[in-house]
């Protein structure tokens, strides 16, 4: 029972710093920092026992937080106002050159998506393969991961595991350290924001017992869908609906 409930509050703990780094990538609207919860994602870190000085990685990035309003022209300023070349936060943009196999992967994480009930919203316009939307879709596994353990059992539990596991080996744990660094070299409040996300990454493959090859430059063609942008806005990306997976 204890073992149990050392795991239910771990796997919470997980989707709580999920959730926490999940908006920060987004456009710093007030709205979108004001839900910033950086209490719940401190205690959170300190429940995870510290791996890979995580804390103090926490620690600077909230030094560096100001109002909304300052970090618009510093986003401008790392991300630009169109797609970024040096450091996208869109997995499509790392590894392939082939229009076909970015189109592939897309279609890859929408399926994950589906498969746990989840459709994009029109909340958030962004499309699915973003950093920020495939942060928040950990944070729901992780979540559920918990809720199931406390209630549905260690089949759906193993269920969610392993939807992590995959997700991260072959998307997050894939493209995200090369977007880090990439990112880091911005300084700023995205430096600290970088380095806190690459090290909690790093702690949830090394935890998963996974072993994530690394994309090693930017896709030579830009990857742009056709039609619309995806989106999964934070407000509608919540648990599904009973009898979903």
């Amino acid at each position: 029972m204890i073992d149990r409930e050392k795991a239910v509050r771990l796997a919470v703990a997980r989707s709580l710093v999920y959730r926490f780094l999940s908006p920060l990538f987004l456009y710093p609207e007030e709205g979108t920092f004001s839900g910033v919860k950086w209490e719940d994602g401190g205690e959170a870190l300190t429940l995870l026992g510290n791996p890979a000085g995580l804390r103090e990685a926490f620690a600077s990035l909230k030094g560096c937080c100001q109002e909304p309003v300052e970090h618009q022209a510093e986003y401008g300023r790392v991300f630009g106002h169109t797609l970024s070349e040096e450091c996208p936060p869109y997995e499509t943009q790392y590894g392939s050159a082939h229009i076909f196999q970015q189109a592939q992967s897309l279609a890859d994480i929408a399926g994950f998506y589906r498969a746990f009930g989840l459709e994009p919203s029109e909340q958030v316009k962004e499309r699915l393969d973003h950093i920020a939307i495939e942060l928040e879709f950990m944070a729901f596994l992780a979540y559920k991961e918990a809720y199931a353990m406390s209630a549905d059992g260690e089949a759906q539990a193993d269920i969610c595991r392993e939807a992590q596991r995959k997700f991260l080996r072959d998307h997050l744990g894939r493209w995200v350290p090369l977007f880090s660094k990439r990112l880091e070299a911005k300084g700023g409040f995205y430096q600290k924001l970088a380095q806190l996300t690459e090290r909690f990454l790093a702690c949830e493959v090394e935890a998963l017992g996974l072993t994530a090859p690394q994309v090693e430059e930017l896709a030579s063609i830009p990857f742009e869908p056709e039609g619309r942008c995806f989106a999964c806005g934070r407000d509608d990306f919540c648990m599904p609906g009973e009898g979903s997976a």
